[in-house]
């Protein structure tokens, strides 16, 4: 089954070639792609799109990090609502842990997890796909992630690190001049290294009400995607769109995906999940942010999340 993305994913590239003095429509038009397909917001490319336009990027501008390049030029706005869900976040930390369900929105099959160890944690990636497959994306993450902690975070820090899974190219020397960051090359892992200190520090520019807007249309957005979107992120993004929690029931999931309670059941079986899984993964998620990001008291929270009283939600916690 094929992956898709968002051509918000590709924009920034269009931008930068045109600032370059380079016309897009060349290097879509290498890449067999015509202009108009990146026109609307909404519009979804399948990944093997992506890799040959920036393929088609590089051979036409002669600069093999492009894709790393462009990705510290990202502004939020650009990345659409998970941009601006980032920017309104309490932390880097908060940051990742909204955006990293919404993945799909950008890149489909794309895994990215928070591994702490100790007094740092990386920020790790699973593009689904092979390093060499995927090289672009890879880099794409790795530089929107830096970037990104650097617009978030407070002035005067930086991560540690970016760590690629793979040997180091011809281009290695631009990595870190591009990054402004140490890179270790066949590390076994693709990812970004924070001082744990610093994704927890508060982010300056951040907005809890409108946070909280954007994180409820971003779970309806992700509910609407296309059939070829992994099933289990759909039911969790219709889960989280619906707090609070207390109506909530494997037949009104159903119904707000426009099926019945018995095909939900069988496709989520396909995925090895299922509905109380995927809830008690969502009601975790939620009562961690709720809890520990923003400050709500604990019987607010048991009724947000669906529990029949306090003891209940404690017990399940």
């Amino acid at each position: 089954m094929l992956a898709y993305g968002s051509v918000n994913a590709i924009l920034p590239l269009v931008e930068h070639l045109e600032n370059e003095g380079i016309d897009p429509a060349t290097v879509l038009a290498r890449a067999g792609v015509p202009r108009d397909a990146l026109s609307g917001p909404r519009r979804r490319l399948p990944k093997e799109v992506f890799q040959r336009v920036w393929q088609a990027g590089i051979e036409v501008t002669g600069d093999p990090a492009l894709a790393l390049r462009v990705s510290t030029l990202v502004k939020p706005g650009t990345l659409g609502i998970v941009g601006y869900l980032a920017s309104a976040s309490e932390s880097p930390r908060n940051a990742f842990e909204l955006v990293r369900g919404l993945t799909p929105l950008l890149w489909e099959r794309f895994g990215c997890d928070l591994d702490t160890r100790g007094d740092t944690a990386l920020i790790r990636f699973d593009p689904g796909a092979s390093p060499r497959a995927s090289r672009f994306t890879i880099e794409y993450a790795v530089g929107l992630t830096v970037t990104m902690s650097r617009r978030l975070g407070p002035a005067r820090s930086d991560p540690l690190e970016a760590r690629l899974s793979y040997p180091a190219p011809d281009y290695a020397a631009q990595y870190g001049s591009i990054l402004n960051l140490a890179v270790t090359f066949d590390a076994g892992e693709d990812g970004v290294l924070f001082p744990m200190s610093m994704l927890e520090r508060a982010n300056p520019a951040a907005d809890p009400s409108l946070r909280r807007v954007l994180e409820r249309h971003a779970a309806e957005e992700l509910s609407r995607l296309p059939s070829h979107a992994a099933f289990a992120e759909r039911v969790r993004a219709s889960i989280r769109a619906q707090v609070p929690l207390r109506d909530l029931s494997l037949e009104g999931v159903a119904a707000d995906l426009s099926m019945s309670h018995r095909t939900l059941r069988r496709r989520l079986r396909e995925e090895a999940t299922s509905y109380r899984e995927i809830l008690d993964e969502v009601r975790a998620d939620l009562a961690r942010h709720y809890l520990a990001r923003e400050k709500r008291p604990i019987d607010e929270v048991a009724f947000l999340l669906g529990f029949s009283d306090q003891s209940a939600f404690t017990k399940a916690f």
